[in-house]
């Protein structure tokens, strides 16, 4: 029995959720915001958390980059609403290790903890990723994130301890990536994404 740990700030669902997963599995908590995620997270230390996408204070993408910076062993879903593209790539790119969409949470989000603890990826097949999405290598997350706060390239060459050349290769890999042309468009696709809050 594996212990998760389910977040969503409209509690129906979640409970819905819950009483759905608890047959087989052992529900540690049920956060309702992305900041108590976090929080219980570090607490609880769950094997596997299920995240609602669109949360008010903090989006469950954003939380799922945190959690991973700190317990990248812990395996996380995110259960969504939403099924365009840009979304799954945003969350895996932020370290998401599935994504299933809400109207198809039953078989499927059983389907998705049993893949994730093999340390598989699982994506809904009702979304086709393009073959380059989601992509980006923790190294050009950190290098874009912190371009998206502010920093120019030499303080981030200095916060990551690399050169600034190597600052330079990793923005533009990933701008080559992700296909877009200009720092701004870079930055932009990393806060409507998640990568940065």
């Amino acid at each position: 029995m594996s212990k998760l740990l389910l977040a969503d700030d409209h509690q129906i669902v979640a409970q819905g959720v819950a009483s759905f997963l608890q047959t087989e599995h052992q529900i540690l908590a049920i956060a309702q915001s992305g900041e108590e995620l976090v929080a219980l997270a570090k607490e609880l230390q769950p094997e596997v958390i299920i995240t609602d996408v669109s949360m008010g204070d903090m989006t469950g993408i954003s939380a799922c980059r945190l959690i991973k910076k700190y317990s990248p062993g812990i395996k996380v879903i995110c259960l969504s609403m939403h099924d365009e593209v840009e979304y799954v790539e945003g969350a895996i790119a932020a370290g998401a290790d599935g994504y299933v969409l809400k109207h198809q949470a039953g078989e499927e989000l059983k389907n998705a903890i049993e893949a994730v603890l093999h340390n598989q990826k699982y994506i809904t097949p009702a979304v086709t990723l393009k073959p380059q999405s989601a992509q980006l290598s923790p190294r050009q997350i950190d290098v874009i994130q912190l371009l998206a706060q502010g920093l120019a390239a030499k303080q981030v060459a200095d916060k990551l301890c690399i050169s600034r050349r190597t600052v330079e290769f990793h923005k533009y890999a990933a701008m080559k990536l992700l296909g877009v042309k200009t720092n701004a468009k870079l930055i932009q696709y990393a806060i409507e994404h998640g990568l940065v809050t």
